[in-house]
């Protein structure tokens, strides 16, 4: 992924942008802190991963391409979002949000896309009905790679799909409008989290720790959303152990815990 934006990238030619909701994708693609941190992640291990803002809504716009151009998921398409916490989960929020779907956690109804992680393979490979149009896989990798050894027949690797994707995404008109986040089984549309959630003024937005504590209905509000809104960052907590984290918080320079932000 490069962090080129050409003049115009997102914004559809014939459209007013003044008189439309932002994106989450136009609200990183927008930001002047383009080299800053967005979202960075880690694992059990201590093993540590960072997107820039920049390279950030690069994999925003390949993930969006992919479930929008290849998958026909746009405007009022119900993605179900079942990775851990992982920099990949923020990515496939704001993807969803940006292509106008209503996005939410471990969803038990049928769903038009299910992403899960590698630790749903087993089941897959056995035949488990995971209740989606579509089925994606991440493998969770550090670098986006595809899953290991390969994914059963009808099911996707975003590590392999994602690939075919421009890392720039035109945005359809209505997308922002129609998105809408899943928080505890009710529908919070985009534009009214974006109306309730100004940036600060000047300087940096928070640096937002994520981890266990962030109740799983929360955690695409806390890990992806509110770091968008609020024109900062996040760090996902992959499951550090405990005598790690707060020298881990200090070096990352955080800033808020999300249990804190979201009350």
């Amino acid at each position: 992924m490069n962090d080129r934006r050409p003049d115009g990238a997102g914004i559809v030619p014939g459209e007013d942008a003044a008189d439309r909701v932002p994106t989450p994708y136009e609200l990183l693609l927008g930001r002047a802190d383009r080299t800053r941190p967005f979202v960075t992640h880690y694992d059990a291990q201590g093993g540590r991963t960072e997107l820039s803002v920049a390279t950030a809504a690069n994999a925003v716009a390949k993930a969006a391409g992919l479930l929008r151009d290849g998958l026909g998921a746009s405007h009022g398409a119900v993605v179900s979002l079942d990775l851990p916490r992982h920099w990949q989960l923020p990515v496939w929020a704001l993807a969803a949000l940006s292509v106008g779907a209503r996005v939410g956690r471990r969803r038990p109804e049928v769903v038009d896309v299910r992403l899960v992680g590698p630790d749903a393979l087993a089941g897959l490979a056995a035949g488990g009905d995971p209740a989606a149009d579509e089925v994606l896989v991440a493998a969770c990798d550090a670098f986006g790679m595809p899953v290991p050894g390969g994914v059963p027949p009808g099911i996707l690797d975003v590590g392999v799909e994602v690939r075919a994707h421009p890392d720039i995404l035109s945005v359809e008109p209505g997308a922002a409008s129609a998105a809408a986040l899943e928080v505890g089984g009710r529908a919070r549309p985009w534009p009214v989290l974006l109306a309730a959630h100004a940036p600060p003024g000047a300087g940096a937005g928070p640096r937002i720790w994520v981890d266990a504590a962030v109740p799983d209905p929360q955690l695409l509000l806390a890990g992806a959303v509110l770091p968008v809104l609020l024109a900062g960052s996040v760090v996902l907590d992959g499951g550090l152990p405990p005598d790690r984290v707060g020298a881990t918080r200090a070096v990352e320079g955080v800033t808020a815990a999300a249990v804190e932000l979201l009350g």
